[in-house]
């Protein structure tokens, strides 16, 4: 479930299973490195999600054919060479080469630590509470940024807006008044009696 770098794939026959923007990202990075890349998507199209700026490139390595797609259709078996694909429509089935299979189907934080130090997270959205302006959770101290913002729309905060989270959470610990006297010490050591 977890892709993290295109090169090992080289040469390789690769099923991409999911239509957001991992999937998508995932597909294109591997084309770009040499791997034979084959989508499985259950949908028709990719999701709505999907950063405007890459369904351009990913449209057209469809169109040209060197990124092939499987619409409405899901892996139904997953062999030590292949993979078994089941059209959603006609409930057909066809063998695809499969060296490597990436289930990019969507991602979660887990929120487990926020909640265990005390963080609210919304049950519904899986925001955690926290002040946009300065990324600071409801607890003091405590920050978040990247996509774990969030919550369960991953399709809100990406590497090209989440980045911006670093600056708005140093600029707030740079604003708050030094718990630390010059050189290393706490402040009440140095107060006068």
């Amino acid at each position: 479930h977890f892709f993290t770098e295109p090169h090992p794939y080289w040469q390789q026959s690769v099923v991409v299973v999911g239509g957001g923007n991992s999937a998508v990202e995932a597909a294109l990075e591997l084309h770009r490195v040499g791997a034979r890349v084959t989508m499985v998507h259950f949908l028709g199209e990719f999701d709505r999600g999907v950063k405007p700026w890459i369904l351009p490139d990913i449209t057209n390595r469809l169109k040209e054919g060197s990124v092939a797609v499987r619409w409405r259709s899901r892996v139904a078996e997953i062999g030590p060479r292949h993979v078994l694909i089941r059209c959603e429509t006609d409930g057909s089935t066809e063998t695809v080469p499969a060296d490597f299979v990436l289930a990019l189907t969507g991602y979660r934080a887990d929120l487990t630590l926020l909640r265990a130090i005390g963080v609210a997270v919304h049950e519904e959205t899986g925001v955690p509470r926290h002040t946009p302006d300065t990324m600071e959770t409801n607890v003091r101290g405590v920050y978040i940024a990247g996509v774990v913002a969030a919550g369960l729309d991953a399709n809100k905060i990406f590497i090209e807006n989440g980045r911006l989270h670093g600056g708005l959470i140093c600029a707030h610990i740079k604003s708050k008044p030094s718990r630390v006297a010059p050189g290393g010490s706490s402040p009440a050591r140095h107060r006068a009696p």
